[in-house]
Order: structure tokens, then C-alpha cells, then sequence
């Protein structure tokens, strides 16, 4: 039976079912007045990704009605490192709707009392990126947007993903093959569904052939984009921190976030790894790692507090 038993083509794509929910215009206005403020693109994307689930899962609640039990439902859904950030989303809004001076368009922010305060998760090293960066750069506009979710899914080397076809990749079995990566190497990816909607938005918006590569070239420096090559080394390093001598603008810069090398994505996915208590030995698989040392070197240092977080779940 498919991993995605359930789970339609149409669900994996991107999702425009907020546009029909009652309180759609709202979040038009809101949209409208975060751009007159000043918001950047990729800003205005990922706060639309995350009051779009809202909405979808109560297409029928005019703004008024919304309750904090209609928000904790939708927020228990997401995961609990990344829980805060979208609470914060959803709390700027109802607070830009309960404050507009004589045109408010709620009498309170629901989620005032009743939205439980999320703790900010442990910060990850200084090294790697964090969630709220990862949200920038998974929220750039397509192609490149999931591009990138694949990096932080996958934790794939730069050459791995410039190597990556479109029939390397099985949605059904939620699978990612990488051929002849590191010392000539072959490993399977599993694909959270996360990973699984950025290939089948590539698919539907970007037409994929089955022998297309992911990342992608533009001939002649123009608005096409090719794929029937694998994208050069030094290319796919413009893709990433642009090149000002070309006058060409990296994904970091759009997203408006710092500097960090490529492989950084990888050691990124590595402690994504750890946070979700996957043990040592299955991150050693995952990351491809020849030695246990290795893993243990990069991902696996334990400290008080996750033995503390750890048995205090225990129930004992």
C-alpha cells in the first residue's frame, strides 16, 4: 500500500482553498497593509502559507467568529519546534484586526486568553539555520521555494542535488534515490510531506520531464530555464550567494537572511534529525554516513536538557 494512501495529487499542490473562506478578504487587507508597511515578498508568502490553514480548516467562520478553540485546533497540528512561529503569525493578525482604530474589524484578539504561550525552542548552534530562517527561504517564490525544503529535507550534498532528477524521486513511495553521491555511493531519503508537496508544486508549475534535474540552468543568463543538464558547480554557488560581479542575487539575499556556506543545510538537516529523537543509527543511515563516528561527531552530542526533556515525558 502507497505511503500516501489517502493523500491525492490535488493535496500535495499547492493549496488556494483559503481563497473561498469567508474570512478571505480579511486576510486580503491584512496582506495589503503589511506591504504598505514594508514587508518583503517572501514574508508576505510565508504569513499567507500559514493563515491559509486557518482558514482552510474553517472556511466558514466570518473573522468575528473565531474562537481560540478554532486556533488551538488548527495549531496543534503543527510541529511543536516550529508551533511558535506560526502563533506569533496568527497573533499579528487578529491583533492587526482588533486595532484599527474606528474601522476595527473585531471587537478582541481570541487569542489573548485562550492561545496558550509558546516557549521558544533551544537554539541550534550559531552555524546552522534556524527554523525561522528555513521558513524564509522554503517561502521564496517557485522554483526555487521547494528547491530549498528539499535541502532541509533531505539533507542532500551540493552535489547530490545538482545530480537530481526528476526520476529519482518516487512520490508514491515517498522515496528520494541518490545516485553515486559521495565515494560513488548510492542511498535511499525518506520524504516527509513536507518534501513530498515541493516536488508535486515543481511538477504541476514547472512541467518536470522524468529526466529533468531539479535545479535548474538559464541559458545564455536570460528568463529560461533549462534542465536537460545537471547544473555546474559554480552555478549552483551563484544560486546560492549570487555573484555581484554578475549583478546576480543569491537565495540568501531574497530571503534577506545572513550568509552560511551550502553544506550548512545539510548540518542543518542532521540536528533537524536529532530534535526529533532520531536515534544515532538511523541519522548515520539518513545522512549517509560512512563511519558512526562521524555522526556522532556533527549530531550526536546529548545535553542536559535533552535528558531532562526526555525522561520528564516518561510518565514515571
Amino acid at each position: 500500500m502507497s505511503v500516501l494512501a489517502g493523500v491525492g495529487y490535488d493535496d500535495l499542490v499547492r493549496d488556494v482553498r483559503h481563497l473561498a473562506a469567508r474570512a478571505s478578504s480579511d486576510l486580503e487587507a491584512w496582506l495589503a497593509y503589511l506591504v504598505v508597511d514594508g514587508k518583503q515578498p517572501g514574508t508576505l508568502y510565508n504569513y499567507t502559507r500559514e493563515l491559509a490553514l486557518l482558514l482552510r480548516t474553517w472556511p466558514d467562520l466570518e473573522l468575528h467568529e473565531f474562537t481560540a478553540t478554532h486556533i488551538n485546533s488548527v495549531l496543534a497540528k503543527k510541529p511543536e519546534r516550529s508551533r511558535y512561529i506560526t502563533r506569533s503569525i496568527f497573533n499579528s493578525f487578529f491583533d492587526w484586526a482588533a486595532n484599527q482604530d474606528e474601522t476595527a474589524r473585531i471587537d478582541r484578539n481570541p487569542m489573548v486568553r485562550g492561545v496558550p504561550k509558546m516557549r521558544v525552542p533551544k537554539r541550534r548552534p550559531k552555524d546552522i539555520f534556524s527554523e525561522e530562517e528555513i521558513a524564509l527561504l522554503e517561502a521564496l517564490p517557485l522554483p526555487d521555494g521547494p528547491l530549498l525544503t528539499l535541502m532541509f529535507t533531505t539533507g542532500m550534498r551540493k552535489g547530490e542535488c545538482r545530480n537530481l532528477r526528476r526520476d529519482h524521486i518516487d512520490l508514491n513511495r515517498a522515496r528520494l534515490m541518490v545516485y553515486h553521491g559521495k565515494g560513488d555511493k548510492d542511498r535511499i531519503i525518506g520524504l516527509p510531506v513536507s518534501a513530498l508537496k515541493a516536488v508535486a508544486d515543481l511538477d504541476l508549475y514547472e512541467q518536470l520531464r522524468r529526466d529533468d534535474y531539479l535545479w535548474y540552468t538559464k541559458p545564455g543568463g536570460g528568463r529560461r530555464r533549462a534542465r536537460r543538464f545537471p547544473i555546474s558547480d559554480t552555478t549552483f554557488d551563484r544560486w546560492w550567494g549570487g555573484d555581484k560581479a554578475r549583478n546576480m542575487v543569491g537565495v540568501l539575499e531574497q530571503a534577506g537572511i545572513r550568509y552560511l556556506n551550502i553544506h550548512q543545510a545539510r548540518h542543518t538537516y542532521g540536528h533537524r534529525l536529532r530534535e526529533h529523537d532520531i536515534d544515532i543509527e538511523e541519522r548515520k543511515v539518513a545522512m549517509g554516513h560512512e563511519s558512526i563516528r562521524t555522526t556522532e561527531h556533527y549530531y550526536g552530542r546529548v545535553t542536559a536538557e535533552d535528558v531532562a526533556t526526555k525522561i520528564a515525558g516518561l510518565g514515571l
